[in-house]
C-alpha cells in the first residue's frame, strides 16, 4: 500500500530528518565537552591537592624547626613563624578534606591525609604551649620531640612517596586521556559535519526528484498545452502537485475540446477567420475562404496577406498592423481584397495582437454590399442636390408668383391647394439642403471658420430668427442670462441652436415656455434648451441623433421633420471639439445641450504653464 503524503508533508520530512541528526549530534558532541570538562577539573583539583600536601608538609616542617630552636635556644621570637606554618597546615588540610572529585590515582593516596594533618594541628598545639610555658621543665621538652613530632615526621614520609608516584602516573595518563578526549571530539565534528552534508546533498536529491521534476514536467506540459502538443506523462501522486498535474490534464482535455467546437464554428463560419505571424504571414485560415475568396485554407497557409491584396493597399495595411501591435489595441482596417476569380471586395478587418505568441488574430468581414449601398446613396444625393434642386427652385418660384396673385386673382380654393403645395415644396427644399449639408459634413468638406463668439451672441441670434414661430404656436421663448467666450463658429452654432429651439418650440404646448441657459464648466460652456414637451423615452435618446431616426413621441404630435437636424448638429457640435445631448423624462419635458469648447487666450496658457 503506497502512503499518500502530501506536499508539506515531505517538506516536513525534508525538514525534520536533517533536524533530528542535528539534535542528536549537538547532544553528543555536548555530551563529550562536558566529559573533557570534568576531567580536565578533575586533573587541575588533583593538581591542586598535591601541592596543598607538600604546602602543608613545609609547613610541618617549619613548625618542627620553630619548636626545636624554641627548645634549644629558649626563645620565643619563632612563635610568628610557628603560627603562619599552622595556618597553613590548616588551609590545605582543609582544602585537602573538602575536594573529593580528583583522579583516581591520588584518591588511595591522599586519603590518610586529613587526619595525618589533624594529628599535625595538635601537635603543633601542643608544641606551642610547650614553648610558651616557662613552668615546663628543660628535660621534658626534648621527650615531646622524641616521642610525637618525629613519629609524625616519620609518617609523612611514605605518604610523600606514595603522592610522588601517585603524581608521576597522573602527569602521564591524564594528558593522554585529555588528548584522547579532544580527539574524540575532532572525529565527532568532523564526522557530523560530513554527515549532515551528505544528509542535506539526499535530501536535496530527494526534493529534485520528487518535487522539482515533477515541477518541470508541469511546465514542459504547459508549454505544450500552449503549442497544442502531446502531454508528456507523468507518474501518478496523490499531493498537490499531483492534483496540479490532474487539473492540467483535465484543462488539456477541455481546451482540446473547445478547440474541436472553435474549429467546427471556424468552419460554417460566414466571415473568414485568420491567423497572422508578425511578418504578416498566414499560420491559420477558416473554411470560410473558400466560399468568401476562392481559395483552400491550406492554399493561404505560409501566405503573404499582401499577396491577396494590389500594391496600392500594402502600405495602408502594413501601417495598420504595425500600429495595433505597437499599442496592443484592438482595431479595425478596410482594405481591397482580390480574390481568386480577379473580383475585388472590400474587407473590414477586426485585429487582435498577442503579444505573447506574436501573432494577429483576425476576423475578416465582406462589407462590398455595404459598400454599394453607400456608394449609392451617394450617387442619390448628388442627383437630389443637382438634378432636383433646380427645377424645384423653379416650382417654387411658379407658386409663389401664382399665390401671390401674379397671373390673376385666384379662387381661394385654388390658391389654398396652392398654399399647401408651395409649403410641402418648401419641406422638400428643407430635406434636400440637409441632405446636402449632411453630405459636406461626413465627407469634411464644410470649413468651420474658428474664431472667438460671445454665447450670448448666439443665443439672441437664435431666439431673434424663432421669436415669429414662437408667437404663432403661443410659447414663450426666456432667453439665458451670462456670457462666455467660445472658440467657435458662429454661424454653424446658430444654425444648431435654431433647430434646437425650434424643435423645442414645436413640441411644447401653447402657453408654456421654452427656456435657454449658459453655463462656463470651465474647460467648456454648456448651452441648454429646455422646453415641456411631451419627452423622450429612454430607448430614443441615442436614436433621434442618428439620420432619419426620430422619438416615438413624435407619432403622437403633427409636428413632421427631415430627421437630419439632430444629425447635422451632431456633427457640427463634434467638429468643434465639443458634444450633444439631451436628458429627458416622458411627460416632463426635454433639455437639449451643447457643449462647446472655450476661448482661451494664449498669454493665458503661458501663465499657466509657467
Amino acid at each position: 500500500m503506497r502512503l499518500k503524503f502530501s506536499v508539506w508533508h515531505k517538506l516536513l520530512l525534508l525538514v525534520l530528518v536533517p533536524l533530528v541528526f542535528e539534535i542528536i549530534f549537538v547532544s553528543s558532541l555536548a555530551l563529550l565537552l562536558g566529559y573533557a570538562e570534568e576531567q580536565t577539573d578533575k586533573y587541575e583539583k588533583s593538581k591542586e591537592v598535591v601541592l596543598r600536601f607538600h604546602m602543608s608538609q613545609a609547613a610541618l616542617l617549619r613548625s618542627m624547626t620553630a619548636v626545636v630552636l624554641s627548645f634549644t635556644r629558649g626563645s620565643t621570637d619563632l612563635s610568628a613563624e610557628f603560627d603562619r606554618a599552622i595556618v597553613s597546615m590548616r588551609d590545605s588540610r582543609n582544602m585537602i578534606a573538602s575536594t573529593v572529585d580528583i583522579r583516581p590515582e591520588l584518591a588511595d593516596a591522599i586519603a590518610p591525609v586529613p587526619k595525618l594533618l589533624d594529628r599535625a594541628l595538635s601537635m603543633s598545639a601542643e608544641g606551642r604551649a610547650i614553648m610558651t610555658n616557662p613552668n615546663i621543665g628543660y628535660r621534658k621538652r626534648p621527650k615531646f620531640i622524641r616521642q610525637s613530632l618525629l613519629p609524625l615526621l616519620f609518617e609523612f614520609q611514605p605518604i610523600a612517596g606514595n603522592l610522588l608516584l601517585a603524581e608521576d602516573d597522573m602527569r602521564v595518563v591524564a594528558p593522554r586521556e585529555l588528548d584522547s578526549i579532544r580527539l574524540a571530539v575532532i572525529v565527532i565534528l568532523a564526522v557530523g559535519i560530513l554527515f549532515s552534508i551528505i544528509i542535506s546533498i539526499v535530501a536535496a536529491m530527494i526534493f529534485s526528484r520528487n518535487i522539482l521534476r515533477r515541477l518541470q514536467v508541469i511546465e514542459e506540459n504547459a508549454q505544450l498545452l500552449a503549442m497544442r502538443a502531446p502531454f508528456k506523462a507523468s507518474a501518478v501522486e496523490y499531493d498537490e502537485i499531483g492534483k496540479l498535474t490532474q487539473a492540467l490534464e483535465e484543462a488539456n482535455h477541455v481546451l482540446a475540446e473547445t478547440r474541436r467546437k472553435e474549429l467546427a464554428i471556424l468552419d460554417v463560419a460566414a466571415d473568414v477567420i485568420c491567423s497572422l505571424d508578425k511578418r504578416f504571414r498566414f499560420t491559420a485560415v477558416g473554411a470560410a475562404s473558400l466560399p468568401s475568396w476562392g481559395y483552400e485554407p491550406d492554399q493561404l497557409l505560409a501566405e503573404s496577406l499582401f499577396s491577396l491584396h494590389v500594391k496600392e493597399n500594402e502600405p495602408h495595411i502594413r501601417a495598420s498592423l504595425e500600429a495595433i501591435a505597437q499599442s496592443s489595441v484592438d482595431a479595425e482596417f478596410e482594405s481591397q481584397l482580390l480574390c481568386k476569380d480577379g473580383s475585388i471586395k472590400d474587407i473590414l478587418w477586426k485585429v487582435n495582437w498577442a503579444q505573447s505568441g506574436q501573432s494577429f488574430y483576425c476576423v475578416a468581414h465582406d462589407i462590398s454590399e455595404r459598400r454599394a449601398a453607400e456608394r449609392m446613396k451617394q450617387r442619390f444625393i448628388s442627383i437630389a442636390s443637382h438634378d432636383l434642386r433646380t427645377p424645384l427652385s423653379s416650382i417654387s418660384a411658379t407658386l409663389s408668383v401664382l399665390t401671390a396673385g401674379g397671373k390673376g386673382e385666384l379662387p381661394q380654393n385654388t390658391q389654398q391647394v396652392l398654399q399647401k403645395a408651395d409649403n410641402s415644396l418648401e419641406r422638400l427644399m428643407d430635406l434636400i439642403r440637409d441632405l446636402l449639408d449632411l453630405e459636406k459634413l461626413e465627407a469634411g468638406k464644410v470649413v468651420i471658420s474658428m474664431s472667438v463668439v460671445s454665447a450670448m451672441d448666439v443665443c439672441s441670434a437664435s431666439c431673434d430668427s424663432l421669436e415669429f414661430l414662437a408667437k404663432s404656436l403661443g410659447v414663450q421663448i426666456a432667453r439665458p442670462f451670462g456670457d462666455a467666450a467660445l472658440y467657435a463658429d458662429e454661424r454653424s452654432l446658430v444654425r444648431v441652436l435654431i433647430n434646437l429651439i425650434s424643435n423645442a418650440i414645436k413640441f411644447s404646448p401653447r402657453g408654456s415656455t421654452v427656456k435657454l441657459t449658459i453655463q462656463d464648466m470651465g474647460l467648456m460652456t454648456e448651452i441648454s434648451v429646455i422646453d415641456q414637451g411631451p419627452g423622450i423615452p429612454v430607448e430614443d435618446r441615442e436614436l433621434i441623433f442618428e439620420k432619419f431616426r426620430q422619438s416615438k413621441s413624435t407619432s403622437s404630435t403633427a409636428v413632421k421633420g427631415t430627421g437630419l437636424g439632430l444629425a447635422i448638429s451632431k456633427l457640427i457640435a463634434e467638429a468643434h471639439g465639443g458634444s450633444i445631448g439631451v436628458d429627458s423624462a416622458e411627460g416632463q419635458g426635454s433639455r437639449f445641450y451643447i457643449r462647446i469648447p472655450n476661448f482661451k487666450d494664449e498669454d493665458e496658457n503661458d501663465e499657466e504653464e509657467a
